[in-house]
């Protein structure tokens, strides 16, 4: 029991940014102006971007402090790549490091299919034009087009959490 109420609570925050991100498709989908539905993709991928930075860094993190010594722990907190991209060749790097079966895993699923590569990095390359404003490199940004690559992105959680979960 205790396992389990501590395994709830390492992916808490995440599963919280999760619930808010599907609420706000539920809401943005019944907008009908067209100029406003634009504008909430928008929001949407920004905020997708956020939560595939922190979800991975929130399950990264909590797997070094499982058993590892304090110093193992605070070194990776430490060196975390704060201002990296998590495109899909940032992520392999950092999964790599962490287990090479995890970077190859990763490389299988993600990576070689063209689909889900794209939708990973299509967020945060929507990201980085809407907040550099760079308004006309997000042309492809729809409520859409946003929620399928939310859908490979929580495949993409769910594929980490696999890998850091206690065996």
């Amino acid at each position: 029991m205790a396992s389990q109420s501590r395994s709830r609570s390492r992916h808490q925050a995440h599963d919280k940014y999760r619930q808010r991100i599907n609420q706000l498709f539920n809401t943005y989908e019944k907008v009908v102006d067209l100029e406003e539905q634009a504008h909430s993709a928008k929001y949407l991928a920004v905020l997708i971007s956020g939560y595939l930075e922190q979800a991975i860094k929130e399950l990264l993190l909590h797997y070094t402090s499982q058993g590892a010594m304090s110093q193992i722990s605070n070194y990776v907190e430490q060196t975390w790549p704060i201002s990296r991209n998590m495109k899909t060749q940032n992520i392999k790097m950092i999964l790599s490091q962490f287990d090479e079966k995890w970077g190859d895993d990763f490389q299988c699923l993600f990576v070689n299919d063209e689909k889900k590569k794209g939708h990973i990095n299509s967020i945060v390359e929507w990201r980085n034009s809407i907040a550099h404003g760079k308004e006309g490199n997000t042309l492809g940004v729809t409520i859409v087009s946003v929620k399928q690559a939310f859908k490979t992105i929580i495949e993409l959680v769910t594929f980490v959490e696999s890998k850091v979960k206690p065996q």
